[in-house]
């Protein structure tokens, strides 16, 4: 689903304003890359991955802040879950808006009402005149 929802929206009064702004440069870059890792699988992700790709020490650190969560063996970074499922739903009603409106259009047009001719039209198109 990342490829359907390649982006997730920062704010940079919230890195400047928030918690974040305490933290050294190197736990900064720690956290805006456990983003993009967590952002790239769904917002799905396991405690061990997670410190493979940003360190343990950073992760643990970034947990003892409150800027991630851990539940069980599972990670969690709250405003990306929310924009997620936010974008997700939206994702999909303008996946069920376009089927719909193709399939209104397909059969709306005058053309398409007579049954000879759209047999006519798709003869043609599969080069039976």
């Amino acid at each position: 689903m990342s490829e359907k929802l390649p982006f997730f929206k920062a704010f940079p009064s919230q890195w400047l304003g928030g918690d974040i702004m305490y933290l050294s440069k190197e736990d900064k870059g720690s956290f805006i890359d456990a983003c993009f890792h967590y952002w790239n699988k769904d917002c799905s992700m396991t405690y061990i991955k997670m410190s493979r790709r940003i360190g343990q020490d950073s992760l643990d650190l970034l947990i003892d802040e409150g800027m991630i969560e851990k539940k069980d063996s599972q990670i969690n970074i709250k405003f990306l879950d929310i924009q997620y499922q936010e974008r997700k739903e939206q994702y999909n009603k303008r996946v069920e808006a376009a089927k719909k409106s193709k399939k209104k259009t397909t059969f709306s047009d005058p053309i398409h009402k007579n049954t000879k001719s759209l047999n006519k039209f798709l003869s043609t198109i599969n080069g039976n005149t």
